[in-house]
């Protein structure tokens, strides 16, 4: 499956990506540290693709850009038949808040609600993490729980010391002697997307 938008290719993630997406940069601003990916070797980040690609319940896409460089990652887990599946979305940090990961998703749910014939997406996202709530909200996503997770990204310690991140402080609770931060639970219906999208036309 080759999809395309108007400034993205979505395509199977292939072992070459995983070896591109391992030398993107780290984000620079705290808020977002700990969603990067994960600080693996390279043999690491390929015996982790290895293992997932044969997994029947996960299905894993690489997004590219205009000059077809790997700049994104699209997953699925928890896929259950064609009732619903979790969504997982990455972009390097070079190519935040440049409109590619609202592309790329809408690109991506068109499909995902059309030729591949699901009912229903699924995702979390950290209460933090606002840029991507916006792109949520955008799509449909709907709120319909909240739930914690321990904090343990040594990003979550510069969030709650420095004076500049005090507006996310309601993000975190304390417990016990650990920190935990909000998550929100968000899902997507087919028709609530086809509803969406129809507004969005002229």
């Amino acid at each position: 499956m080759i999809l395309r938008g108007p400034r993205v290719t979505i395509r199977p993630m292939r072992r070459e990506d995983v070896e591109a997406m391992a030398h993107w940069r780290p984000m620079a601003d705290p808020i977002y540290q700990a969603f990067d990916l994960p600080q693996r070797s390279l043999t690491e980040h390929l015996a982790w693709f290895d293992d997932r690609v044969h997994d029947p319940t996960r299905r894993l896409f690489a997004v590219e850009n205009e000059p077809g460089q790997v700049i994104g990652s699209l997953t699925l887990r928890d896929i259950r038949g064609t009732h619903s599946a979790r969504l997982g979305i990455t972009l390097g940090a070079d190519y935040v808040s440049r409109g590619y990961g609202t592309g790329a998703l809408r690109t991506f749910l068109e499909a995902f609600f059309g030729t591949m014939g699901f009912f229903q997406m699924d995702l979390d996202v950290a209460a933090i993490n606002r840029r991507a709530l916006r792109c949520y909200r955008s799509l449909g996503f709907r709120e319909v729980g909240r739930h914690y997770e321990a904090a343990y990204h040594p990003s979550y310690q510069v969030l709650l010391r420095e004076a500049r991140y005090r507006h996310l402080r309601p993000c975190f609770r304390r417990l016990g002697a650990g920190v935990q931060v909000l998550f929100y639970d968000m899902v997507l219906r087919r028709q609530e997307f086809l509803d969406t999208a129809h507004a969005r036309l002229p």
